[in-house]
Formats: structure tokens, sequence, C-alpha cells
């Protein structure tokens, strides 16, 4: 690598300079695994505050509202739709969860890195799975403690080795807050030796405006840099680039963004919910984007050395 070459997070070969990030810094592209991160690649703000503060509404940039939206949106889906897994936007999660019962023993234990308001936790347990997960925002630990859910809060590297052993792991729209991708991976390796891993990240067609950007999106995902990322810390993966479903077309997008406004009242909540599932199943393939969702469904390769 040139000197003064800035190396890539996950595979650490150079990268080379992208788009301007205003306020930030600059996108930097790897030469080898094309990881697009951001430069430069902290934040200022602990990741538990900041997102403890967006769940409570407190933080207004990169759309982060809509963390304190969901928890609202939570209640409705929770106690008046009945079936979390329904409204999952993605074909990601049925891919996952079709993974964990082929996986997973019956009765086993599936933890949620980064389980945000429990709906995957919520699903797990209805089929008959022991769900426990690990957040660091307050809000989204406690919600899910109050429903049965034994959740730690804090980043994974502060799980203490008594803590729950699990049969598989899986990570869900995630590991673009990561600062340091390789040590996440790396720790979730060495303290679950024996589980398979499940991650999926949004992918390069699904890049809006400011939620992919820093502070919130610290790294843009494609399949060969979560590849990479988990050929490093000692994974053997099968890759998926899902397609998206059609809601970030216009017609689909804006029943959504009404629907969002209307999780105070279940019954007109649940009357967009049906009108955008409606939508979503009349829009052809072809209008869908490729890669609109990167999956990583991993094995480990053997014992961890780390």
């Amino acid at each position: 690598m040139a000197p003064g070459a800035l190396a890539c997070p996950v595979c650490g070969s150079a990268s080379v300079g992208g788009d301007a990030i205003p306020g930030w810094g600059r996108w930097r592209v790897c030469s080898s695994c094309t990881l697009t991160f951001a430069d430069p690649l902290t934040r200022e703000q602990d990741p538990v505050a900041l997102f403890s503060d967006a769940y409570r509404g407190d933080v207004a940039t990169n759309d982060m509202t809509d963390f304190h939206d969901r928890v609202q949106q939570r209640t409705v889906i929770l106690d008046d739709l009945g079936s979390p897994e329904l409204w999952f936007w993605t074909p990601a999660f049925d891919q996952v969860l079709d993974w964990v019962q082929r996986t997973v023993p019956a009765g086993g234990t599936v933890l949620d890195l980064g389980c945000g308001l429990g709906f995957f936790l919520h699903a797990l347990r209805k089929r008959g799975f022991n769900a426990v997960g690990l957040d660091v925002a307050d809000d989204p630990v406690r919600l899910n403690r109050q429903d049965g859910f034994e959740v730690w809060q804090g980043p994974v590297e502060s799980l203490p080795d008594n803590w729950q052993q699990a049969d598989a792991v899986v990570s869900f729209f995630m590991i673009h807050h990561l600062e340091n991708p390789t040590a996440f991976f790396d720790t979730v390796r060495a303290r679950y030796p024996q589980a398979p891993l499940a991650v999926a990240a949004y992918g390069p067609t699904n890049i809006g405006q400011a939620a992919s950007l820093p502070p919130r999106t610290l790294i843009r995902w494609n399949s060969k840099g979560l590849g990479a990322a988990l050929g490093r810390a000692g994974y053997t993966t099968e890759l998926h680039d899902v397609r998206s479903t059609g809601i970030e077309l216009a017609p689909v997008a804006k029943v959504r963004r009404l629907a969002a406004k209307t999780a105070r009242y279940p019954r007109l909540y649940k009357v967009g919910k049906l009108v955008e599932s409606r939508l979503v199943q009349l829009i052809p393939k072809g209008r869908t984007m490729d890669s609109f969702v990167v999956l990583a469904l991993a094995r480990p390769d053997g014992p961890s050395d780390l």
C-alpha cells in the first residue's frame, strides 16, 4: 500500500477517494473488496448515547427521527396486528427464518445482535426458539425486556463470558453503524466459535440521502465487502443479493409515509399497511431493484484462534 493511502477497514487494502460528505469528510472506496466507507470512520458521540437519544426523539439529523417513530409503530404492530413478521419489508427476514429452522435445533437459542425493537425476537419465539438480544439503545432494551426477552445492553464486546450461549447468531441492518467492523466480527467469532451467523445489510442500490450518511451510516456494504469481512473472521459464507419488494417506488413510498403518520390510530395504520402490502404484490419483478439487501449465511470454518 502506498504511503499515506487509507486502508480499508475490512481487508486492509488501499482505498481511493470518492464523493465528499457534507460536514464530515469524504467517502473512500476499497481498491480490492470495493467496500465504501466514511473518512473519518469514527464519531465524536458514543453510539450508546447517540442511538438512545435517537429512540427518544432527540436526534433530528440523518432522518434519525424515524427511530422514535418506530417505537410508536411497534406498539401497533405487536398489540393490534398480531404477527410482526407480516410487516417485515424484505424477503431477507423470511430467508433467515427458514435458515434458522434448518440450522438450529428445536428450542435452541438464537442471539439477535442489534435487535432493535424486537420484531425478529417475536418471530423467533413464535416458532419455539429461545430468542435473546443485544442492543446499545435504552428504549429497545427496556421494551424487549418488558416483553419477556433477555436482552443485553451494550456493544458485543461488553458481553460477559457467562451470558447466554447461542446456537446461532443473527444481525439485521446494524453493521452500517459500525466504526470497526473487523473487531465486531472477530468478537462474534471468538465469543460464539461454533455458532453459524446470518447478517443482512443495506445493499448498494439501497442508498437514500440523509439516512445513508454519517453519523448514522459509516459503511455502505456490498456482497464482496461483506464476504471479505466474514472470511477474515473465519467464516465460510453463502452470499445473496436480495431484490427489493418495490417499497422504494413512488406509489408504495407514499403509502408508507402516510401510514407512518397514523401509528397513533391502530385501525388506520393497519389499513395503510394492508394497502402497502397489496401494492407490493402488484409490482412486476422487473421494476424492483437488485442488490437492495445483501445477505450472508455463514458458518465457522473451525476452532477460533482469535
